[in-house]
């Protein structure tokens, strides 16, 4: 075996969150106040039906899948669904362990069968978006703008697909 008295490189330079405004010419992944990120933040995804596919209505609904998930044991208390760019919004049914809500360490799945915005026939598109929220009531933000990082890392906004209705 071979001691060494580095630290890792990964741990020490990579899977660190930095600001906005930090680029490949500013960066310094020695910083010691850039410290490697511990948890992850609460986030979720549509995983079924899949981005750009079509998707059969049934009554003037679709049926919807996916997960949520957020870091440090914080259980998934809620993942909300839209088909209208937030106008409106439905509450996911969730599938989960029954655990404490502070100590919830695996995926959540959701399903939800949602109503299409009225006026959307077969041959429209609709975009779907989900947002999960944990026990701290912490809510994944709507967009990256302002939680881009240089490496991508806790990159958790909303999850959106675009699927075209077909009858």
């Amino acid at each position: 075996a071979v001691v060494s008295t580095q630290s890792a490189h990964y741990g020490r330079g990579d899977y660190k969150g930095f600001n906005p405004g930090v680029d490949w010419d500013t960066v310094n992944f020695d910083d010691p106040t850039a410290v490697s990120i511990q948890h992850q933040p609460v986030t979720s995804m549509v995983c079924d039906p899949l981005d750009q596919s079509e998707v059969k209505l049934e009554n003037g609904m679709i049926k919807l899948k996916g997960y949520a998930y957020s870091g440090a044991g914080a259980k998934i208390i809620r993942v909300d669904v839209t088909l209208d760019d937030g106008a409106t919004w439905h509450t996911a049914k969730l599938q989960q362990d029954d655990t404490p809500l502070n100590r919830s360490w695996s995926w959540s799945l959701w399903e939800a069968t949602v109503a299409v915005p009225r006026g959307k026939v077969g041959g429209d598109t609709v975009t779907v978006t989900c947002c999960a929220v944990d026990a701290n009531y912490n809510r994944q933000p709507e967009n990256v703008k302002n939680i881009w990082n240089l490496r991508g890392c806790l990159s958790n906004a909303w999850h959106r697909i675009q699927v075209t209705l077909k009858e």
